[in-house]
């Protein structure tokens, strides 16, 4: 699953960011958190991470955000592709799919 389009490349330096949201469904926001934190410490270890952050919003029940740095949309790519199954294993938990935003490092 690529999601970075050929039009919007990289900023020069590579260095891209992501932001990652999900919404659990009623109750299920456990079994979300719990996958979701089973992915920190082998994220952070990936080549080409530069930083992985799992937050939970404080005021909105079930909902969770990763914040991401990566050194280029390869190593983010390889990562994506690595987590797929526990992206659809996590699904049915979901309110709505993951929205994943990829930004360029500007400055």
């Amino acid at each position: 699953m690529s999601i970075f389009s050929s039009d919007k490349p990289s900023s020069e330096t590579g260095h891209i960011n992501v932001i990652a949201e999900f919404q659990t469904k009623l109750g299920k926001e456990q079994e979300v958190r719990t996958m979701l934190s089973a992915l920190v410490e082998p994220t952070r270890k990936e080549d080409g991470c530069k930083s992985y952050h799992l937050l939970e919003a404080k005021h909105t029940a079930g909902a969770f955000v990763t914040y991401e740095e990566w050194t280029g949309e390869d190593k983010l790519q390889k990562h994506l592709d690595g987590i797929q199954d526990k992206l659809e294993q996590a699904k049915p938990l979901l309110e709505v799919d993951p929205k994943i935003t990829v930004l360029n490092h500007l400055i």
